[in-house]
């Protein structure tokens, strides 16, 4: 039984070592490498987070008859 597995994952190993060396990878440096070294980088401004804020009260639960007749006329 111990051979089997043995052999089983020996095949794989000696076929791996009779094949042809693998090809380089390419050349990924201009990746990392910004886009135009010469821009520099936008500077953006506050924005205020609630600038379009509308208040709205709460309410008691209406009938949902009425909520659906409403939103449908929209």
């Amino acid at each position: 039984m111990t051979f089997r597995f043995l052999f089983v994952g020996a095949v794989p190993l000696t076929l791996s070592a009779c094949m042809p060396p693998p090809t380089p990878l390419p050349d990924t440096a201009y990746i990392a490498a910004p886009a135009t070294a010469t821009v520099a980088a936008r500077q953006t401004g506050y924005v205020n987070p609630i600038r379009n804020y509308t208040v709205r009260p709460v309410m008691d639960p209406a009938d949902w008859r009425e909520s659906n007749t409403s939103q449908a006329d929209l």
